[in-house]
């Protein structure tokens, strides 16, 4: 049994889609801000800490970085994490093969994996993900890649389970997602794969969300596709138009989104985009502070507006208005 079901489809392969899962329902195109012990300047605990007191709906952990707190800590944040996944917001915990990778720590193991993911409330839960990195065969690697997501499966509380596919170049990526299909069927309710695996520029990473997209509809258009690691706000409605529903990134942790030019900046030029959001507008804050939840805010509600777009038929419109019907047109040759 699919946990979603498609409420609204409209031009391209955009869907708005209702995930049910703990008697919650998310709705997509959705975001979840994630937070990582690498690739920001700020501290685990600390972020986690703020989109808890701020209610943000979603959050994505890594179980990497909950395993490394210290027990005090620790023991306290997965109580907070639990009391707010119960208030109705979704926690997906992640593997924490990001972050052992590129802190290059062989220690980190799925044994390790295994006995933290025991201690974590979660409703969304990814298997120990395999890189391609270094494997000799590609039939090596999609066995290991197999192999690590049927355990993975089995420490999960089924429904949320979402299982990671890697490759070391799109077609590789699109063939063990089209295998694993065909293989798996029932492990498929939620996939997710890595961005910076779709393709060098945005036209390539876009055909391969499209390709991805039309091999999970084959059998089930209800299949949720989650792209990890995309945050850049062109891409959020350019993939959400060829069939991708859920992303999440760190990007709200590093840089100033301009809702009104939909630009990525640097985290100090908040002053220079002359936001007048409600949390630029607001109650005066430390600027480092203000500067999140300004992020957050955006993510929020440009996700709505995409939602909105769909069930109105005007993604196509957006996009061509925001990125040019050219870019379109190079993606849609693949179909031809």
């Amino acid at each position: 049994m699919n946990p979603s079901n498609i409420i609204y489809e409209s031009k391209g392969l955009s869907r708005v889609t209702e995930v049910y899962l703990n008697k919650k329902t998310l709705v997509t195109p959705t975001y979840f801000p994630a937070v990582s012990s690498y690739g920001t300047k700020y501290s685990f605990h600390t972020l986690v800490h703020l989109l808890i007191a701020y209610s943000y709906p979603r959050l994505l952990v890594s179980t990497y970085d909950l395993h490394y707190l210290e027990e005090e800590e620790k023991r306290r944040l997965l109580q907070e994490i639990s009391e707010y996944s119960k208030k109705g917001c979704f926690v997906f915990l992640d593997s924490g093969v990001y972050e052992s990778s590129w802190k290059a720590d062989s220690e980190w193991t799925y044994d390790l994996y295994k006995a933290s993911i025991s201690r974590v409330g979660f409703d969304f839960c990814s298997s120990f993900d395999v890189l391609p990195y270094g494997k000799n065969r590609a039939e090596e690697f999609k066995e290991e890649t197999f192999e690590r997501i049927l355990a993975s499966y089995s420490l999960s509380n089924g429904y949320g389970f979402v299982p990671i596919l890697h490759g070391l170049n799109p077609d590789q990526l699109v063939s063990l997602v089209a295998k694993f299909v065909k293989t798996y069927p029932y492990l498929c309710d939620i996939i997710a794969v890595a961005e910076r695996d779709c393709g060098r520029n945005i036209v390539e990473k876009a055909r391969t969300i499209m390709r991805m997209r039309r091999i999970l509809d084959e059998s089930n258009r209800r299949r949720v596709l989650h792209i990890l690691g995309c945050g850049n706000p062109i891409s959020l409605i350019l993939f959400s138009y060829y069939g991708a529903n859920m992303f999440d990134s760190l990007d709200w942790t590093k840089y100033v989104i301009d809702r009104r030019h939909l630009t990525i900046n640097d985290f100090s030029h908040l002053e220079l985009i002359n936001c007048d959001c409600s949390i630029c507008s607001g109650v005066r804050r430390d600027y480092t502070e203000t500067t999140l939840l300004h992020n957050l805010l955006f993510y929020q509600d440009y996700m709505l507006q995409i939602q909105s777009l769909i069930r109105k038929n005007r993604i196509f419109e957006f996009i061509v208005e925001h990125i040019g019907q050219d870019i379109l047109k190079k993606i849609d040759r693949l179909r031809k």
